[in-house]
């Protein structure tokens, strides 16, 4: 079975991760400083798996296919679940992402959907809503829904996506299975949402990579974009990694500690903000540069 498969479903996997960051594949990092940790207090009980910030609000995704969109302080203000079943077929949710006024989802097989938020809309478009939102039909209405198709990560999965308004693109990254040990970049613009760009990183030598290793070694189950770069969350090594996506080269390496079941990232006022689920909770740490 996949290792993708295997983490989605919940199944416990710790034990093929290496959290120790000393053990990843280069010996110059930067070390983050732990501010906080919470409980997230959102009405579900299914694991969060996606973040995103923007304006003031976070965006949290779940396993279930919900939307949590929050205040700074993560307390709700607003929520949806979609349905898996019309049109194009969606799996378990991965991601978040806030686009253009938007709230968006992705599943595993590269399926996401964008809502526009129409609090109090009328009967009629509620009853509409209802055919693809399980909850949260009476406030948001369906924008749109596609898959993005790859050429080098054609059938492997992914867990992190986001939008990057500074390259008017979005970003997604593969995991590495039992089949294909290896990793992708892909990039979509956003006029079409067809494929701009597929590549594998690689680590810029200024970072003095390990004799042996490569980025391969690291397995990304969170995106954030943020001015030109591109921000990847490895739960391997407790990383995150920041691709400059002109240069296509990883040129610096955070690094964390404290954190068990990384799920994903959000940056907000410089500081990074991890989500992960410990003991049939979710939490959220806040880790300073």
């Amino acid at each position: 079975m996949r290792k993708i498969l295997s983490l989605i479903f919940g199944i416990a996997f710790a034990f093929c991760f290496e959290l120790d960051f000393n053990k990843g594949a280069t010996n110059n990092v930067s070390v983050l400083s732990e501010i906080s940790k919470s409980e997230l207090m959102l009405d579900t009980t299914w694991a969060v798996t996606g973040v995103d910030y923007e304006d003031g609000e976070f965006l949290f995704s779940t396993r279930s296919l919900e939307l949590f969109k929050t205040d700074s302080e993560f307390k709700q203000k607003a929520y949806l679940k979609s349905t898996k079943d019309w049109i194009i077929q969606m799996e378990d949710g991965v991601s978040s992402c806030f686009y253009n006024g938007l709230v968006g989802i992705m599943s595993y097989n590269k399926t996401y959907a964008f809502f526009k938020h129409v609090p109090g809309q009328s009967d009629n478009d509620a009853n509409l809503a209802w055919r693809y939102l399980y909850a949260g039909y009476e406030n948001f209405t369906l924008d749109f829904k596609d898959r993005y198709y790859t050429v080098r990560a054609k059938q492997q999965y992914i867990l992190g996506w986001d939008y990057s308004k500074f390259h008017n693109e979005f970003f997604i990254a593969t995991v590495p299975d039992n089949i294909k040990q290896s990793w992708s970049i892909a990039s979509f613009s956003d006029s079409d949402n067809m494929l701009s760009s597929e590549f594998v990183p690689s680590f810029d030598e200024a970072l003095d990579i390990k004799a042996g290793r490569d980025i391969n070694d690291y397995y990304i189950t969170g995106i954030d974009a943020s001015d030109e770069f591109v921000y990847l969350l490895s739960r391997q090594y407790s990383s995150i990694l920041k691709l400059d996506v002109k240069s296509r080269k990883i040129v610096e390496v955070f690094v964390f500690s404290g954190v068990s079941d990384a799920t994903g990232i959000a940056i907000k006022d410089g500081n990074f903000y991890i989500t992960s689920r410990e003991n049939g909770k979710n939490f959220i740490h806040i880790f300073a540069r």
